[in-house]
């Protein structure tokens, strides 16, 4: 599954990623927040993330589809969003162990890309549950 997903999409997943999807291939989440360094347009310091999609169809195989329904940017893999803001893994300057972004297609006029994490397993160890 892993193979055929990478050859699909041209990149290589994290291992954290594919070790994630060992326990949990995709689905809602217990720790449901990221903190993030400046305000975006889902709070002041942090973003929510209710779940992460796993390799499947319904997953990160129908990635195509939604950057070219929501106009994303190209060479990113998306973990989750609900269309207006996004989680995603960040393939547009390497091909291995990408950096993650929150993208914001309605904060401010132009696209918002906020770097998070500098790969998957440090966006997974700083999710921390929201208690607003």
């Amino acid at each position: 599954m892993v193979k055929n997903a990478e050859k699909k999409l041209g990149v290589k997943l994290p291992d954290a990623y594919i070790e994630l999807c060992k326990i949990q291939n995709g689905g809602y989440i217990t720790y449901d927040a990221f903190p993030t360094s400046v305000p975006t347009g889902w709070a002041e310091d942090h973003i929510g993330v209710d779940h992460i999609r796993g390799i499947e169809e319904e997953g990160i195989l129908s990635n195509d589809y939604y950057i070219e329904e929501w106009d994303l940017p190209k060479d990113v893999i998306l973990l989750g969003g609900d269309g207006h803001t996004w989680t995603a893994m960040d393939y547009r300057q390497t091909k291995d162990n990408p950096p993650i972004i929150y993208i914001d297609l309605e904060w401010g006029d132009d696209i918002f890309i906020l770097e998070l994490a500098p790969n998957f397993k440090a966006f997974v160890d700083g999710l921390f549950h929201y208690d607003g």
